[in-house]
């Protein structure tokens, strides 16, 4: 979570004209420059040109960035950028997860579209990648998170009708719907475990199986590249 402290330092710099960012996607443009993909708190997904980008090792990501961004059109002008902190020091696993959550950043967020209240999950998520928590676990969290951000969100507490889930309950999970009674479905208990953050084996599996249900019809029918990391 970001501080008092580090919120008054972060509003200072943005009146000074840089905002904070991380980025989530870089592809080479022309013979030096990048399209790159920022998330920043108070735009949501932003893209924009990095003239020269490819020299610039701060253009990296898993970085916190400061940056000052130029309205051109489709694209903003990447126009400054400096580190905003050490990096989270993601490595193995923990840097394929960071992979993933940056790919469903992408895939699930419109540009140009704000979401202020992903900024704190985000960032804590990132740490909590390089932290002491199950990887799955935090993955879980964020995914959670990141669909309810979208619009999305799970209601672990009530069928489709809005009738409480039933801890001896068995629902598959319909998108556009909700959770359905279905005697080869998901078990009520579980359900209203992950709904609780109460992780155990049984949730932590079928949290995993769950929540790739839920994501799936909003991925556009192409995998994940970042799943491959883990093969």
């Amino acid at each position: 979570m970001t501080s008092t402290n580090e919120r008054a330092s972060i509003n200072e710099r943005h009146a000074g004209g840089l905002s904070p960012a991380w980025l989530l996607h870089r592809r080479p443009f022309r013979n030096t420059s990048l399209i790159i993909d920022l998330f920043l708190p108070e735009r949501g997904r932003v893209g924009a040109v990095a003239r020269g980008g490819r020299r610039d090792a701060s253009l990296a990501p898993f970085l916190p960035l400061w940056v000052d961004l130029k309205r051109g059109g489709e694209l903003y002008t990447l126009r400054q950028v400096e580190p905003r902190g050490p990096a989270p020091g993601l490595a193995g696993r923990a840097l394929y997860c960071g992979f993933y959550v940056n790919e469903l950043m992408m895939r699930l967020l419109h540009r140009d579209d704000a979401h202020p209240d992903l900024w704190p999950p985000y960032e804590h998520t990132l740490a909590a990648l390089a932290g002491d928590t199950p990887l799955d676990v935090t993955l879980r969290r964020f995914e959670m998170t990141l669909l309810e951000e979208a619009g999305y969100g799970l209601p672990l507490d009530q069928d489709a009708d809005g009738r409480p889930l039933a801890a001896d309950g068995l629902y598959r999970w319909e998108p556009e719907q909700g959770f359905l009674p279905d005697p080869r479905g998901y078990r009520g208990d579980l359900l209203l475990a992950l709904g609780r953050d109460d992780w155990n084996g049984d949730v932590r599996r079928m949290a995993k199986a769950l929540l790739r249900a839920a994501l799936e019809p909003h991925l556009g029918g192409r995998p994940l590249r970042s799943r491959e990391l883990f093969r």
